[in-house]
C-alpha cells in the first residue's frame, strides 16, 4: 500500500452494510493517515457506496469466491429513496454509479460491481417509487416494470445510462484485480484525471460501456457483449474522450465474447480527440470478425469538429486476431507495439 502501515482490517458479513466500515476507514485515515482493508464475506450487498478514503481496499474475504455490490438507480429517473438529491437528473454521482470512487489508491479484488437498472428489477427497486425526468433522458421513456425479478428492463425501450462503477478525477492509481463490472449502458465511467488499472476479471455491457476521459488499462480481461437478440441491438465497447496530452484507453491482451459478434464494435469515440488502443485482441474461435466496420463514428459525426477524412486520429490497433484487416482508413494499424510518440503498449508504460 505504498508505504502506509496497515492499521485496520474490517470484515463485513452478508446482510450488513458496508458504509459503516468505510466511515471507520475514513476516521483512521484522517486521524493517523493509515489505510484500511475491508473484507466482504461472499454474498450480495445491495448498497450505493462512495469511496472517498485514500488507500482503501475492498476484497472478498474468501479468495476463490466473489462478493457483489449492486444498486439500481438510472439516469433520468427520480426515486423516492433519493430524497431531495436529484441523482436521476444531475451527474452528481457520475451516471448514477452504484460505486463512486472519489479518492486515490483504491484497490479492489474479487468484487462484482453491478447496476441492475438495465438488467432486472431488484427487490429494493420494486419497493421504491419513481417518476421520469424527461428533460434528462435521451428519448421519451416508458414506465418501468415493477415486479421484482423482471428482466423486461433489458429491452431497448427501457434502457438508460446507469453505471456500475465510476471514477472521479481524484481516483488516481486505482487497481482492480479479478473484479467484474456488469450492466448494459454506460457501465464504467472515468473522469479526466482518473487513472485505472483493471487487471483480469470481466467487463460486461452493451452500449458505450467503458467510457470517459480517464487513463485506463484493461489488462488480460474478458469483455462480454451483454446484448439481447432484439432487432437493432448493437454493442459498442469503448467510448473514449481523453484530451490531447493525456493517455486514454488501452485494451491489452483482452478476450471478447459475444453470442452475436456481427453486432459488436470495438470502439465508438465520444470525442474526436479521444484515444483508444486495442493491442493483441482475441475473440471466440470459429467466430468471424466483429461488425465489419469494427470502429464507429456514431457519437461524433454530428459534432462541429467532425472531420470525415480523419474523424478520430488517436485510434490504434496492434496484432488483433484477424490481423486488423479492413479497418476504416482513420484507424492506424501499428507495425510494432508502440505509439507514434514512442509510448510502449504495456500496462506499466501506459500508467507510468
Amino acid at each position: 500500500m505504498l508505504g502506509l502501515v496497515l492499521s485496520m482490517v474490517l470484515t463485513v458479513q452478508q446482510g450488513e452494510s458496508i458504509t459503516p466500515a468505510i466511515d471507520s476507514a475514513r476516521t483512521v485515515y484522517e486521524q493517523r493517515g493509515e489505510s484500511t482493508t475491508i473484507l466482504l464475506e461472499p454474498g450480495v450487498y445491495q448498497e450505493e457506496l462512495t469511496i472517498d478514503v485514500p488507500h482503501l481496499s475492498i476484497q472478498c474475504a474468501q479468495y476463490k469466491r466473489q462478493a457483489i455490490i449492486t444498486w439500481y438507480y438510472g439516469h433520468g429517473y427520480q426515486y423516492r429513496s433519493m430524497d431531495t438529491i436529484n441523482y436521476g437528473g444531475s451527474r452528481s454521482r457520475l451516471w448514477n454509479a452504484s460505486v463512486l470512487v472519489d479518492a486515490p489508491y483504491f484497490y479492489a479484488q474479487n468484487i462484482i460491481f453491478e447496476n441492475s437498472f438495465n438488467l432486472y428489477v431488484s427487490e429494493k427497486e420494486a419497493l421504491d417509487s419513481l417518476y421520469i425526468l424527461p428533460e434528462y433522458t435521451a428519448r421519451p421513456m416508458p414506465e418501468r416494470p415493477k415486479q421484482a425479478g423482471s428482466t423486461e428492463v433489458q429491452w431497448k425501450q427501457y434502457r438508460e445510462r446507469a453505471a456500475a462503477i465510476s471514477f472521479t478525477e481524484k481516483a488516481k492509481h486505482a487497481h482492480l484485480l479479478n473484479c467484474s463490472a456488469v450492466g448494459r449502458q454506460d457501465v464504467l465511467y472515468g473522469e479526466q484525471g482518473a487513472s485505472i488499472w483493471w487487471e483480469r476479471g470481466t467487463l460486461a455491457g452493451g452500449v458505450d460501456f467503458i467510457f470517459g476521459g480517464m487513463t485506463m488499462v484493461v489488462d488480460h480481461a474478458t469483455i462480454i457483449a451483454n446484448i439481447t437478440d432484439e432487432e437493432g441491438e448493437k454493442c459498442y465497447i469503448a467510448a473514449g474522450r481523453a484530451e490531447a496530452g493525456t493517455r486514454g484507453l488501452l485494451f491489452y491482451k483482452c478476450y471478447i465474447r459475444s453470442p452475436r459478434p456481427e453486432r459488436v464494435w470495438l470502439a465508438r469515440p465520444w470525442r474526436s480527440w479521444g484515444e483508444t488502443v486495442w493491442a493483441y485482441t482475441r475473440w471466440e474461435k470459429g467466430k468471424n470478425i466483429l461488425n465489419p466496420e469494427v470502429w464507429s463514428t456514431g457519437l461524433i459525426r454530428k459534432r462541429e469538429e467532425f472531420n470525415p477524412d480523419d474523424p478520430c486520429p488517436r485510434s490504434y490497433e496492434y496484432k488483433s486476431q484477424d490481423k486488423s484487416k479492413n479497418r476504416p482508413a482513420w484507424v492506424t494499424i501499428l507495425s510494432k507495439p508502440q505509439l507514434p510518440d514512442g509510448t510502449k503498449l504495456t500496462p506499466k508504460a501506459w500508467l507510468h
